[in-house]
């Protein structure tokens, strides 16, 4: 993105931020702002999306096309400033995980994790690589990935980055499972507002241990339970200040009545710059300065989330013309067909290249449309569920596409037979387990 494009998307984005900010914090005005925050994220996409890759151009427009398709033949053109409107949120949501990032670098724990990683034994690394990759990945995401390629070294083989990004793509993976820092959270939770976020990570953290678990003893080479134990003790450290994040959000929606996104929004920028204020040789500026620079390299994700936002409004109004929610009503699909389908449709869309916010957002607009005996908890891990594990086998999703720039491999080379059997695995068990649950959940 060239230097004045880049100003005024960062400036963009920066009039989103503030403006989301006042429309929580004064919900009352929140009508009035609304129009005007629909036209600055519009004028963000038309300056963003030409500067991004072919990949998201060519997705966007498919997404484009897509809504055209059904406006055109079902007439709900009104849905198209709704969910431009609807989609105004990620914007700010996005902004407020790169401060979190820029945060976090900063941290003496990144630094402790840099020295786990380079000090770990090549043949028994396994485990502290999933174990590390998911609990750093769950703030900087991506992000993690930076921190782990250095350990390999220049003289690496092709082969050596391959197996050790396969392992990292595992932990990865599982961070949707639970992580209010993530996009499929922030997805999933404007589909299914009602669900408490504590109650989503804490059954996310206990598919999380139980696909862990998977990993370790069914795909991790040369593992041992003493690997193990080396693993989450050397990652102790890392763990409290992600907790206190996740804990000053959940504390948010549950005191202020505020949703997942409008909680991370209001209640993550105060605390980070605190902390960086508190602590000997941090710079809070440098952490705006950073956030600052990094805002207009959002620009990707917000424009897919913007089309497939608007996609799933129009698909939405579109859907009881179509026949297909009085068909899936008729036939009364039991919890587990569906927990089942939403899953697996999420692996194998992935596996076809499919992005997770298109197949996603299709799946919840279509199995929150319809009366079904499934709890709204069960719905939401499953659809996390699936989310998360397809992004270590899709060629779509940013892991892949960031590990493959970063450890010199080409995509196609990191979608491996080993972590495709990973994810059905795993996304089988989980899904028997959530199966077993949704009648507690539903009770």
């Amino acid at each position: 993105m060239d230097a004045l494009a880049r100003r005024l998307a960062t400036a963009l984005l920066a009039a989103l931020w503030l403006l989301a900010v006042f429309s929580i914090v004064f919900p009352e005005g929140a009508a009035a702002v609304a129009p005007v925050m629909a036209g600055l994220l519009a004028a963000f996409v038309l300056v963003a999306l030409p500067r991004t890759t072919w990949h998201t151009r060519v997705l966007c427009g498919v997404l484009g096309a897509a809504t055209a398709l059904l406006g055109a033949v079902y007439g709900h053109w009104e849905a198209v400033p709704e969910g431009l409107a609807r989609a105004t949120i990620f914007a700010p949501f996005l902004s407020t995980i790169v401060l979190l990032r820029a945060t976090a670098e900063q941290r003496p724990e990144i630094a402790a994790a840099r020295r786990m990683f380079g000090a770990l034994d090549p043949e028994r690394r396994d485990s502290a690589v999933v174990l590390g990759t998911h609990l750093l990945g769950s703030v900087l995401q991506v992000g993690v990935f930076a921190i782990l390629a250095p350990i390999l070294g220049r003289d690496a083989s092709d082969e050596q980055r391959r197996e050790v990004f396969v392992v990292a793509t595992r932990g990865m993976s599982l961070v949707p499972l639970w992580s209010p820092f993530v996009v499929g959270m922030a997805v999933a939770t404007q589909y299914l507002p009602a669900v408490p976020l504590w109650e989503i990570m804490a059954l996310g953290m206990t598919m999380t241990a139980v696909a862990i678990l998977i990993s370790f003893f069914a795909f991790d080479r040369r593992s041992g339970f003493r690997s193990f134990v080396a693993a989450l003790r050397s990652l102790a450290p890392v763990a409290p200040p992600i907790a206190v994040a996740a804990i000053i959000v959940i504390a948010a929606t549950a005191a202020g009545g505020l949703s997942t996104l409008q909680a991370l929004i209001i209640g993550l920028p105060a605390p980070c710059l605190l902390v960086l204020l508190a602590q000997r040789g941090a710079s809070p500026v440098q952490a705006v300065r950073q956030t600052v620079r990094g805002l207009h390299r959002i620009g990707p994700e917000v424009s897919i989330l913007t089309f497939a936002t608007t996609l799933g409004l129009v698909f939405e109004a579109s859907l009881p013309g179509t026949g297909l929610l009085d068909w899936l009503t008729r036939q009364a699909p039991p919890p587990w067909v569906i927990i089942f389908f939403v899953v697996m449709a999420m692996n194998i869309t992935g596996l076809l290249g499919v992005h997770a916010i298109v197949s996603g957002t299709v799946l919840l607009v279509v199995f929150t449309s319809i009366p079904t005996q499934l709890s709204d908890l069960a719905l939401m891990q499953a659809l996390l569920t699936g989310w998360g594990l397809s992004t270590a086998i899709s060629v779509g999703s940013l892991s892949i596409a960031t590990g493959a720039a970063m450890f010199g491999v080409p995509p196609t080379r990191l979608i491996t037979a080993r972590n495709i059997a990973f994810v059905f695995s795993a996304s089988a068990v989980i899904a028997t387990l959530l199966s077993f649950l949704d009648g507690f959940f539903a009770g």
